[in-house]
């Protein structure tokens, strides 16, 4: 049985060194009261380390002693790092001064980790259930420098320096002479290496910061957790390295500004983990963070967003305010706030009813490609295909399929963005899949002989939906052709005789050929709600649920319909097997139904 079987996984974040230790007794007394059954603290280095080599765990021991008088489970975040949560990042002065990377910093947290294990270790089981190793793993380029071993790192992969200048299209002599490239100002192999470099640096810390943990005695699951950005950490590969992996969203108050970014990686967790877990998910707020004063609509709208996006556990993070930190649940003293206290318990309560439920049901995936993404981020924009956008204002859920990695065939695949191994998609559609492209296309595609003018809309095509965009215009094509037609201009009656000149032109957009056991589909225009709806028409791929309803976002796990509402309250229209179901949903929030309602 695992972690998530074993316990509920449901927790909060408790500052023990920020809180006086006269208010925790009330502080586990009011969690207990929301519904939470593990707490998560850091143990800081620079806390609990008076000199160097020298170490007080005092206050560490007097907290356990009170979350074991209150029989919770604990999950024990010992660093390294801990981040904005204290001077130098949780680390002592001592060590600042060197980089992750360095030996001088590892031989100095190597000898942390053992202290503080020491200290952990009689609690390991119970009630200390996992222990995470280091935060948010980061080797901080803007602090240590873009150069942290990047000669090893490029030996390592290329074996000589000629192998380097003929990716790269250089002349350089010697290993020492080429330099990071982490801002993606062009895109080759060049800058591909730069980023991989850096994601390489933040697995390679952690490999070492896991080991180093279990070398002393760390027999619990251990977690590895990041931002939600894909820019400086790669979460397949850590999540390779640690027992559970999760992310820290903090989203904007009600999600206003990144409802869409917040989905999307709750979808990208879930494709890189069995067990999609939230480390810090976003309670209260630290002080001078913008768009983060949360309402207690806000933890409804989250809380089963995540549910709705198979979310398995998470951290409340804080659960208690402390110095620098408010708007948590629990305040300082232990005092609940009852409206957001409230809508922590709605949470818990929803939380139990999914825990064992299935993952999202889904009638299609859509290709991830780390290097695509981690550029996106980087030059601070969402990902340009237009794809994204399209499937979110659909409300439609769907997988993200890694195609960096071997991965479980989907039955309908859409392509989206830049793929760095287009031959593992190849292989797909060998193998019997059915993938789709609009305007971007994969290496070994047949490309277009031209396109329509710039202003083209109003073509119907073959498929049987009506594009507004210029398309594709191919004179032949490999497969079965798809067709898009000039349907008629209405316009002002002294130029409808010209405009009517249009009216039935036709273009090859796209095709659709079959390739092995599989199928390819190019259509050759941009992606819209139609355009998705009819290749699921084509390919006899139905959805489970649908939205009708703006703003309203549907997904079904097991036998439970969730509904997910961002705006105000009203009614939804929702599209189930084919016949229209209306919900009533309240403002910023949403509903748990028995999808078995709407089968009758």
């Amino acid at each position: 049985m695992d972690l998530f079987e074993r316990h509920a996984m449901i927790g909060g974040e408790v500052h023990y060194a920020r809180l006086q230790p006269r208010y925790w007794g009330a502080i586990l007394d009011a969690a207990r009261q929301l519904g939470v059954e593990v707490l998560a603290s850091y143990i800081i280095w620079d806390y609990h380390e008076i000199s160097e080599g020298r170490y007080d765990f005092s206050a560490w021991h007097e907290f356990m002693a009170e979350v074991k008088r209150h029989k919770f489970k604990v999950l024990a975040r010992p660093g390294p790092f801990c981040y904005a949560e204290w001077r130098n990042m949780g680390v002592p002065d001592h060590a600042v001064p060197f980089g992750k990377q360095t030996p001088e910093f590892r031989g100095k947290a190597a000898r942390w980790i053992e202290a503080v294990m020491a200290e952990v270790r009689p609690y390991l089981g119970d009630p200390v259930i996992a222990v995470q190793a280091d935060n948010e793993i980061d080797p901080m380029p803007f602090l240590y420098g873009e150069d942290q071993g990047f000669a090893d790192w490029l030996r390592g992969k290329y074996g000589t320096i000629e192998a380097v200048n003929a990716a790269w299209g250089t002349s350089y002599e010697s290993f020492d002479e080429p330099i990071p490239t982490l801002t993606p100002f062009e895109r080759n192999q060049k800058t591909r290496d730069g980023c991989r470099y850096r994601y390489d640096l933040a697995t390679d810390y952690a490999r070492w910061v896991v080991a180093e943990y279990r070398k002393n005695g760390c027999n619990v699951p251990i977690l590895l957790n990041t931002w939600p950005g894909v820019d400086a950490q790669h979460w397949h590969d850590l999540a390779d390295v640690a027992d559970f992996y999760g992310i820290d969203p903090y989203p904007s108050n009600e999600c206003r500004q990144d409802y869409r970014y917040f989905r999307e990686r709750l979808r990208l967790l879930r494709a890189v983990t069995g067990t999609p877990y939230l480390a810090e998910f976003a309670s209260g707020i630290w002080q001078g963070m913008p768009n983060r004063e949360y309402t207690p609509d806000h933890y409804r709208l989250t809380a089963l967003t995540a549910l709705a996006a198979g979310v398995r556990g998470w951290n409340w993070y804080m659960l208690a305010d402390r110095d620098n930190w408010h708007g948590a649940p629990i305040n300082e003293r232990g005092v609940l706030r009852p409206d957001t206290a409230a809508a922590f318990r709605q949470a818990v309560e929803w939380f139990h009813e999914l825990r064992h439920a299935p993952p999202p049901r889904v009638s299609c995936a859509v290709a991830w490609s780390w290097h695509y993404h981690q550029v996106a981020q980087i030059n601070k924009r969402d990902a340009d295909d237009p794809l994204f956008e399209v499937l979110h204002d659909m409300g439609l859920e769907y997988d993200f399929i890694d195609v960096d990695r071997d991965f479980d065939p989907p039955d309908l695949l859409f392509a989206a963005g830049e793929i760095e191994q287009p031959e593992r998609l190849w292989e797909y559609v060998r193998q019997g899949g059915r993938l789709v492209m609009f305007q971007r296309l994969l290496d070994g595609c047949v490309p277009p002989d031209g396109t329509s003018h710039p202003g083209a809309s109003r073509l119907e095509t073959s498929l049987g939906f009506v594009t507004d965009r210029p398309v594709f215009n191919y004179r032949r094509v490999p497969g079965t052709p798809i067709t898009a037609r000039q349907l008629p201009i209405v316009v002002d009656g002294d130029q409808q005789r010209m405009f009517d000149v249009a009216t039935g032109r036709t273009y090859i957009t796209g095709y659709v050929e079959q390739i092995g056991r599989g199928t390819l589909m190019v259509l050759g225009c941009a992606p819209s709600r139609d355009a998705v709806l009819a290749v699921h028409r084509y390919f006899g791929a139905a959805i489970p649920v649908l939205s009708l309803t703006p703003g309203v976002f549907p997904s079904i796990r097991g036998d439970k319909l969730i509904v997910v509402n961002t705006g105000e309250a009203g009614t939804a229209r929702l599209l189930i097997e084919g016949k229209t179901h209306y919900v009533d949903l309240p403002r910023c929030s949403g509903t748990i139904l028995d999808i078995q309602r709407f089968h009758t």
